[in-house]
């Protein structure tokens, strides 16, 4: 990842889309951030692997691909702490 302000944003983008009719994936997450493809799924990779979202893992390209993204516990509090400034 190359900054955190880029995880916050994916992380944020997340969560907005928890609050819209539409399951959020990669697709969303690229559109709402303006960046390619590859790049959400790597930011995405991260993410996961940071246990900071939650999501169903599809087959499609370029992966990994995730369906249903969610903000986990730890995900909400990465948030908060950013938000409040420490």
């Amino acid at each position: 990842m190359e900054t955190d302000d880029q995880l916050i944003r994916l992380l944020e983008a997340v969560r907005d889309g928890e609050f819209s009719d539409q399951p959020t994936d990669n697709e969303t997450l690229a559109s709402a951030l303006h960046l390619s493809l590859v790049s959400v799924a790597s930011y995405l990779q991260e993410a996961k692997a940071r246990s900071l979202v939650s999501g169903t893992r599809a087959a499609r390209q370029p992966g990994p691909w995730y369906t249903d993204l969610v903000l986990s516990e730890q995900g909400q509090h990465y948030l908060a702490l950013h938000e409040s400034g420490i």
